[in-house]
């Protein structure tokens, strides 16, 4: 049985789910000291004309554990983030289908980020119809076997890694594909045939 230790990712990107895709077991590490600028509670669409990064508020202190970290609200950013993806993905084949999941969810506003990065999943897990079995850490410990822990941040670029190998597929804006994008890129683009997708994208050594 395939097991990895990860922190959970808000809206994930495609590197990201094409390794939690090959795994029997995710464990989710939500006893760590909550670190900034990690894809914790950032991800990334395409718009129009470019990249449109979009970054969840949150509430915390130094030190506090991811598990503690709370969702702030009192900025707009649920309008912001719905609308990126009405105005990206509103023309795409399947936005119709699966983009008021999302946005329930919103407009549910949990309270903590792991349950808002959770609960999005979830949705992106039945879609892509991964069987993936979840658990959490119970403490912080310093390694685990199958360690993925901070690996996939947005400070160094795919390539370095060795996971995922784009496996292009018709994006909405521009003649060149943008490789590893949120997965709502893919599912609201390829819908069913994500998870293909993500298998062909998994870059087996």
């Amino acid at each position: 049985m395939s097991k990895i230790v990860i922190e959970p990712h808000y809206l994930g990107s495609l590197e990201y789910f094409v390794l939690l895709s090959q795994q029997d077991e995710v464990c989710f590490e939500i006893c760590d000291s909550f670190p900034k600028q990690t894809y914790r509670n950032r991800t990334y669409f395409l718009a129009s004309n470019k990249i449109h990064p979009l970054t969840v508020p949150v509430s915390y202190s130094n030190g506090f554990a991811t598990k503690a970290v709370n969702v702030s609200y009192s900025q707009r950013w649920i309008k912001d983030h719905w609308g990126a993806l009405y105005s990206g993905y509103g023309k795409a084949p399947f936005f119709e289908y699966f983009s008021e999941e999302f946005r329930a969810v919103w407009d549910k506003k949990p309270s903590s980020l792991i349950d808002l990065n959770l609960e999005l999943m979830q949705i992106c897990f039945k879609i892509l119809q991964l069987d993936v079995s979840i658990s959490f850490t119970e403490d912080f410990r310093l390694e685990y076997d199958s360690d993925f822990r901070n690996m996939i941040n947005p400070k160094k670029p795919f390539s370095d890694r060795k996971i995922y190998r784009p496996s292009p597929y018709t994006q909405l804006f521009g003649d060149t594909f943008v490789p590893n994008l949120s997965i709502i890129d893919l599912i609201m683009c390829e819908g069913p045939n994500a998870a293909q997708i993500l298998s062909n994208s998994y870059l087996r050594n």
